[in-house]
C-alpha cells in the first residue's frame, strides 16, 4: 500500500511517522499533501481554503523550518459559529488541542514576493476570528514538520465567527492586535498578531510565495479562506470545557466554543 493510500484509510492513527522512511522530507511531503488533496476532491469533498501552521518563528530552528508550513482545508471540518457561539464534539480526535487565530477571506489571488501589509490586504475580503481544533496521530505530539504536511495538516476542526470586512487603513494592525484566550473563565494564554511570522495579514505572504513555488499545488483563489496560525500557546482540551477568546485592535467580536 503507497503512502498516501495508507494515510486515506487510517488517517495516520497507528502507524509509523512518514518521516521514518528514508528521503521522506518537507518536499515529499507535500507530494503527498497534494496527491491526498487530489483523492479528496475526487470522493467528493469541496475545497475551501488554506491553514498555516507553525507560524511562530521561535519555533523554526529546533524543527529545522525556515518558513511557515501549510495544509488544505475542506468544508466537512469548517463551521460557522453563529451569534460567535458553538459547541463542537471531539468525537474522534486524537490528543486535541486549541488554536485562536485569525481567519481571512479571500477576495483575489495573493500577491507574490511582497510582505507589505498595505499590499496583501488587497486580496482580502473579510477577516473573522476562528478557533482551529489541530490533533496528531502520533503519540506524545512527537513529530516533524514533514509529518504535519503530509498528515493532513494535523487538521481537525475549523470555527469561523463574525466575518467583518476589512479596509486598508488597517494593514498594520494586525501586527499590534493583542490576544486573550479563556477556559471557563480563566485565562490560560495570551499573545497576539506579532507572534504570526510578523503579522497574520504577512503570513499571507509566506503561504502564497510557497504555493507559486510548488507546481503541484492547487492555487490559491479568490472564494477561499486562510487561517493563519495561532495567536497564543495551544492548549490541551477535553470535553466539558468552554473557550473564549477576545482580540483587540481589530474590532472582532469576542468567539465562545463549548467542547463536548
Amino acid at each position: 500500500m503507497t503512502l498516501v493510500a495508507d494515510l486515506l484509510e487510517t488517517r495516520g492513527f497507528g502507524r509509523a511517522l512518514p518521516s521514518a522512511r528514508a528521503g521522506f522530507d518537507l518536499a515529499e511531503a507535500y507530494k503527498v499533501a497534494h496527491q491526498i488533496a487530489q483523492e479528496e476532491i475526487k470522493t467528493g469533498k469541496t475545497l475551501v481554503g488554506r491553514k498555516i501552521g507553525i507560524s511562530n518563528r521561535a519555533a523554526w530552528s529546533k524543527m529545522g523550518l525556515s518558513d511557515v508550513v501549510w495544509g488544505y482545508l475542506y468544508r466537512d471540518t469548517v463551521f460557522e459559529a453563529e451569534s460567535n457561539q458553538f459547541e463542537l464534539s471531539l468525537e474522534g480526535l486524537s490528543q486535541p488541542k486549541l488554536e485562536p487565530e485569525i481567519v481571512f477571506g479571500l477576495s483575489s489571488s495573493v500577491p507574490t514576493g511582497t510582505r507589505d501589509p498595505k499590499e496583501l490586504i488587497k486580496a482580502v475580503a473579510w477577516m473573522a476570528l476562528g478557533f482551529e481544533v489541530v490533533q496528531c496521530p502520533y503519540p506524545d505530539w512527537v513529530f516533524k514538520p514533514a509529518d504535519l504536511v503530509a498528515t493532513f495538516g494535523f487538521h481537525g476542526a475549523l470555527i469561523i465567527g463574525e466575518k467583518v470586512p476589512v479596509n486598508p487603513d488597517m494593514a498594520h494592525a494586525f501586527a499590534a492586535c493583542q490576544a486573550v484566550l479563556k477556559k471557563n473563565g480563566e485565562t490560560v494564554a495570551e499573545g497576539g498578531g506579532n507572534q504570526v511570522v510578523d503579522s497574520p495579514l504577512v503570513a499571507l505572504g509566506h503561504i502564497a510565495d510557497l504555493i507559486a513555488a510548488d507546481g503541484a499545488s492547487l492555487p490559491l483563489k479568490a472564494g477561499e479562506l486562510i487561517t493563519t496560525g495561532t495567536l497564543t500557546a495551544a492548549p490541551a482540551i477535553s470535553a466539558g470545557e468552554t473557550y473564549e477568546v477576545t482580540v483587540t485592535g481589530l474590532g472582532l467580536p469576542k468567539l465562545r466554543l463549548e467542547l463536548i
